[in-house]
């Protein structure tokens, strides 16, 4: 198991072996991680303090640094701030026993790359850990790269141009000016501007060429041109002409030219034209410029200019293009550097929380079970287990969100979702907009992952109350069933009978008609830079795919947006269904073996187990339990065991148990994992797998069922 680990995890060593510098005050911490890395290849300098770790930093070729935030002498933050000033692309993971918030958001701030808390029990999450740093510093690596590649060819065009004798002066000056552009948007209106002032043209427009056709990024004379241009083109037309021959040319009249078509073009038939494709390297047109209203006719001359132009323009649009793109792959990798300390950080916290719940649900079972209770105390124990049902359903909603990649598809129905969802809504929306709402319940079914529903709404409500500047307006949510019949005509995704519509709509200011067909690509967005990324609305697009369903924008400027999803029905309409009393809880009179670390935890549920009729020994070393073990392996018909637990884990436990007992029937369970699965402790040996917090009605259950299979098995 290790070979193939070492051998799928192994770094590349085409050129050197990466270089990791462990910087911790604890010898035994330090030896282990040296130790374990370089089983993997890695070469590793340890350092026991901070100021001996800046030491060989500054002597080595260190390629990734791994940090304790409690040192003497130096302590971590401050290494970060160090190195940060010698190097600020040196990728940084702090390694930390601490996991308070205030710890995890100062040292991102500070530059840390990735946040993981000690002890770590699986070292695999580390090597993880280290292969996604020296990835993204390699993608940035190549990025800059890029880019000084790109500046180095515009110095290279530009001393080119220099060079050209004295009657174009005027066009060097312009290039100058153009060189100087940031966004595509502003290189698209400077790139205009400057044509126009060279040509004497006082009407022109800059189109970008786009995957469905002509989006126009400036206009000399606005409402004169089209916002966008759908493909394809009016055949013969002079757009059409340019994307097809690739070519500059010019028309004296348009009207009495017969080779171009000037229906749709009638603002160019009052002058002569000239047409000037933007091309780049590769040969492919990505703009084509239009210039009119010359005062006389363009001549031979204004084309040479105007490639000369065309050609720097390229190389700017180019440039325009590779820093968007740069700057949509620095996004990019921000935002999921912030997802993966989210899920380390929501992971520990899951863990912690769910134990604590597991107490709190388990002293009021137990409390329940009882009896004699007075109708207030009894009714007071039932909502203190709805709100840690509650809680833990929450738990699982904020891991769920840390995992944006998985889609755990069931029978969903959506109405009690978007219930959930307008509690939620009206907690982080402003009280100035109001919310109302259409949502019957028991429409029917349909097979998605509800989590995933409930993040498409939360996304397109926020959306929508963001639209609203003035800070108050109206959003509204409805939720109905449709037959085939009753689907608009441009809704052909629908494979059933019946479909479920979600229908979004608010007052806000609205969407350009231009910019409806964009609005589901990925980065695309409508905000203001650092009010989003622009990959909400893409996530939502997913979401539907993935689901069957198809979803459908309309939109007025100034009037508002309503955005419809629709969900194939799976069933008939869902009938309540009234809630039945629980079953009398299983027993037994077995000798149970529990162990778990949380001694608040191994109390209650060696109470629950006791009040169950079970004998229980309780452990809260996984060590001595297995000494335990070893020494009587016959006097348990059952272990329970938790996961995460010191120097064993509750899969090393059970692992080391099945060797002295093969028939020992075992449960595990564990506040949160990322690391096993019913699945996978099936093939090991366990016969349960178990999340916390656990009811004792649902312990009860599985102990019985695990015990009765087992004897079962025996016989």
């Amino acid at each position: 198991m290790q070979e193939s680990l070492k051998k799928s995890q192994a770094p590349d060593i085409q050129e050197k072996n990466p270089v990791i510098l462990t910087i911790d005050d604890e010898p035994d911490v330090r030896n282990s991680i040296q130790a374990y890395l370089e089983d993997f290849d890695y070469v590793v300098y340890g350092a026991a303090n901070g100021r001996e770790g800046l030491s060989v930093f500054q002597e080595k070729p260190i390629d990734l640094i791994l940090v304790d935030l409690r040192m003497p002498e130096m302590d971590g933050l401050e290494v970060l701030a160090k190195v940060r000033e010698i190097n600020e692309n040196m990728p940084i993971i702090v390694i930390s026993g601490t996991g308070e918030i205030s710890d995890v958001v100062e040292a991102l701030r500070r530059g840390a790359w990735d946040y993981l808390l000690k002890p770590i029990n699986d070292l695999s999450i580390l090597i993880h850990a280290i292969e996604k740093g020296l990835e993204r510093a390699r993608l940035r690596r190549e990025n800059r790269s890029y880019q000084k590649r790109l500046e180095n060819k515009v110095d290279e065009t530009t001393d080119e141009l220099i060079r050209v004798n004295q009657r174009l002066k005027d066009v060097v000056e312009s290039t100058k000016k153009l060189l100087g552009c940031g966004e595509l948007q502003e290189s698209g209106q400077v790139i205009l501007e400057e044509f126009g002032k060279h040509m004497n043209a006082k009407g022109g427009s800059i189109y970008q060429v786009v995957t469905d056709g002509l989006d126009l990024l400036y206009s000399l004379d606005p409402g004169h041109a089209n916002e966008f241009l759908p493909f394809p083109l009016k055949k013969n037309s002079p757009f059409d002409k340019a994307l097809q021959s690739s070519e500059p040319f010019y028309v004296i009249d348009i009207e009495k030219n017969d080779s171009i078509e000037t229906s749709g073009w009638k603002h160019y038939s009052d002058n002569s034209t000239l047409i000037l494709p933007i091309i780049e390297r590769s040969g492919k047109t990505i703009a084509i410029i239009a210039l009119h209203s010359k005062g006389e006719p363009f001549i031979m001359q204004d084309k040479e200019i105007g490639t000369i132009l065309a050609s720097y323009a390229s190389e700017v649009m180019q440039t325009a293009q590779a820093e968007a793109a740069l700057q949509r792959n620095e996004e990019y990798l921000r935002q999921v550097q912030k997802m993966d300390a989210i899920g380390t950080l929501a992971s520990g916290i899951a863990h912690d929380f769910n134990n604590i719940l597991s107490a709190i649900v388990g002293y009021t079972d137990l409390s329940m079970f009882s009896g004699d209770l007075s109708p207030a105390i009894e009714k007071n124990l039932q909502q203190i287990k709805k709100a840690s049902n509650r809680a833990r359903d929450l738990v699982q909603q904020i891991l769920s969100f840390s995992r944006s990649d998985s889609f755990e598809e069931s029978a969903v129905d959506i109405g009690p979702i978007i219930e959930e969802v307008l509690k939620l809504l009206r907690a982080i929306i402003p009280s100035s907009i109001a919310i109302e709402h259409d949502v019957p319940i028991g429409l029917g079914k349909t097979i998605t992952d509800p989590t995933r529903v409930h993040q498409l709404l939360m996304n397109l409500c926020t959306n929508a109350a963001q639209a609203m500047k003035a800070g108050d307006g109206l959003i509204r949510i409805t939720f109905e069933r449709l037959a085939r019949a009753e689907l608009p005509d441009d809704v052909t995704e629908m494979g059933s009978d019946f479909c479920l519509r979600l229908t979004v709509e608010d007052n806000g200011c609205g969407i350009e008609g231009s910019e409806v067909s964009k609005i589901f690509d990925p980065y695309y967005t409508t905000k203001q830079k650092g009010e989003g990324t622009g990959l909400g609305l893409a996530v939502v697009h997913g979401i539907v795919t993935k689901s069957g369903g198809a979803i459908r924008l309309s939109s007025e400027v100034g009037i508002g947006s309503t955005f419809q999803i629709y969900f194939p029905a799976i069933d008939t309409v869902v009938t309540k269904v009234e809630p039945q009393p629980e079953p009398l809880m299983p027993r037994g009179d077995e000798r149970i073996l529990f162990v778990d670390d949380e001694t608040t935890l191994a109390d209650v549920v060696g109470e629950m187990l006791t009040t169950l009729g079970y004998r229980v020994d309780i452990m809260t070393s996984s060590v001595d339990t297995l000494k335990l073990l070893r020494n009587a392996p016959d006097d348990y018909h059952l272990l329970i065991t938790d996961q995460t637990m010191p120097v064993l884990s509750g899969v090393e436990l059970s692992r080391e148990a099945l060797q002295i007992k093969p028939d020992l029937p075992i449960i595990l369970f564990t506040g949160f994992s990322t690391a096993i699965d019913h699945e996978s402790v099936q093939e090991i040996g366990i016969k349960e797998f178990l999340m916390k917090p656990l009811s004792m009605n649902r312990l009860a259950a599985v102990i019985r069922d695990v015990l009765d299979d087992s004897q079962g098995a025996r016989l």
